[in-house]
């Protein structure tokens, strides 16, 4: 199985008018091909914060960053942390995708949900507009949402809870990146969508041979997906493994 992701000794700071806040404090770890890796903590843990950073997602002036996240990209590994916002930007959803945590937030309630996935294709291949159309209705099929030719042309709140997160995972998929990061992402559905998005999360995984980082505070739902757990407290790493040594 080759290496998608190497973060090593990652550490991540805010400076406030309080002072440093050391948000994440030498977190390291490995995802590789087939996997998924879940990391595990509390509200302020610093989950996010590193599933951020990992995307490039904190701007350059507001976060104090070090160590390494080695990104599998283009053949090489590119490190997120010295990379330029030219090479990050190629990498985003190439070849590492995010599903947010809410995806009323995340959608656009004025754009069609066809438009908003194929805007997501166009990043990366642009001038294709037919193409990343077609594209667009291929991934809702994918993503188990019948009617994708029809369901493109209608807006996110024609969508229920459980299905605007279906849609923001074939978002994630459009351009076939072959790592997701997941950031908690059953919190705001109910026990039987969960179990629905958590199989076609697994069920993609397999299927497109990718892994996912998946970030939660839900035991269960590590117990469910995880091959292996970083557990974090107060931006460290308190225990890793397998699920098997975590839950034994």
């Amino acid at each position: 199985m080759s290496e998608l992701l190497r973060i090593n000794d990652l550490h991540v700071a805010f400076p406030t008018d309080d002072g440093l806040v050391r948000a994440v404090d030498g977190v390291s770890l490995t995802v590789s091909q087939g996997e998924t890796v879940a990391i595990v903590g509390e509200s302020g843990s610093g989950k996010t914060v590193t599933s951020l950073s990992v995307m490039g997602l904190h701007k350059k002036g507001s976060a104090e960053m070090s160590g390494a996240i080695s990104v599998a990209h283009d053949g090489g590994f590119l490190d997120v942390i010295t990379a330029s916002e030219e090479e990050i930007r190629s990498m985003r959803g190439r070849s590492v995708a995010m599903i947010f945590q809410d995806p009323m937030s995340a959608l656009h309630p004025y754009y069609k949900i066809g438009a908003q996935l194929a805007e997501a294709y166009l990043v990366h291949n642009p001038g294709k507009k037919k193409e990343a159309a077609a594209r667009a209705v291929e991934m809702l099929d994918l993503v188990g949402i019948s009617e994708p030719a029809q369901r493109a042309k209608e807006f996110p709140h024609q969508f229920s809870g459980g299905m605007r997160q279906r849609v923001m995972i074939a978002m994630a998929l459009m351009n076939s990146p072959k790592m997701l990061i997941a950031d908690e992402p059953t919190t705001a559905l109910d026990v039987t969508v969960q179990a629905e998005i958590l199989d076609l999360m697994r069920n993609l995984k397999d299927k497109l041979n990718s892994a996912i980082l998946l970030i939660t505070h839900d035991m269960g739902v590590v117990a469910d997906m995880a091959d292996h757990i970083l557990v974090m407290k107060d931006g460290i790493t308190v225990e890793s493994g397998t699920a098997e040594q975590i839950f034994n």
